[in-house]
């Protein structure tokens, strides 16, 4: 269980999209249906992609809003802003964890998770659990995202679309179903995000805007997103000229 975020941006990428994303971890919508005094403070992370490359990759355990490393990384991937040119694209993704077991707070199974394939590093955030998943080495998340790149033939929408609907049938049949397969893909280049749930879809949203320069996907809406979710079994792709692609996935 989480608050995510993920941004495609072409302009700049503020310091205070980040302190709004890590106020989650206390304000942010919880399963009981409001914020509750756990909130998503057993680990973050941030990962932030330039021009495709993997510039920065930092989680930990704990409160965003209580470590000064969270705020670190987001004044250093901000920073990237002053040294970009212009039309240089940038992909940032945040997770904000709450575990559904104490022993499960241990920093290698924060997000984001980073892995190669194929030539390409990928990072993925989920947002839910699967009803059999996960060993003393992996948390289900893991499994997911082991799933989504075991399927992929590609990186594009299409091969990325297929790869969910693999995926989620394969979640199904071998893991007896999910909460929620809700998770944020990036292979640096574009931003594939995914919203599915079978029990409680008040708590497992996404959020999508365009804010002038970058695209913005989140759990809840933050600067002023607007409050409409995206809906249950679409992939959503966002592409480094900002376009959005869409295919029905269930």
């Amino acid at each position: 269980m989480c608050r995510m975020m993920g941004v495609v941006s072409r302009g700049p990428v503020y310091y205070d999209l980040f302190e709004e994303f890590a106020d989650l971890a206390t304000r942010g919508m919880c399963p009981i249906g409001a914020p509750d005094e756990r909130g998503h403070k057993d680990g973050w992370g941030l990962a932030c992609f330039e021009d495709g490359r993997l510039a920065v990759h930092m989680r930990d355990v704990g409160a965003a809003t209580e470590a000064s490393k969270y705020y670190g990384t987001a004044w250093k991937i901000a920073k990237l802003n002053l040294e970009r040119e212009p039309g240089r694209s940038l992909i940032v993704l945040g997770h904000l964890r709450r575990v559904s077991e104490k022993s499960r707070v241990q920093q290698r199974w924060s997000h984001p998770f980073v892995e190669e394939r194929d030539g390409a590093t990928w990072a993925f955030v989920h947002n839910g659990s699967l009803s059999r998943g996960g060993d003393a080495d992996r948390i289900d998340s893991q499994v997911l995202f082991g799933l989504l790149l075991d399927a992929l033939r590609g990186r594009d929408h299409a091969a990325v679309a297929e790869a969910a609907r693999e995926a989620r049938d394969r979640a199904i049949r071998d893991h007896g179903g999910f909460t929620s397969l809700s998770f944020l893909l990036t292979d640096g280049v574009a931003l594939h995000a995914y919203r599915d749930f079978q029990a409680n879809g008040n708590y497992y949203t996404l959020y999508q805007d365009h804010l002038g320069e970058m695209i913005v996907t989140a759990s809840e809406p933050i600067l002023g997103m607007a409050d409409e979710p995206l809906p249950r079994g679409v992939l959503h792709s966002v592409t480094p000229t900002l376009e959005v692609q869409r295919t029905t996935i269930a």
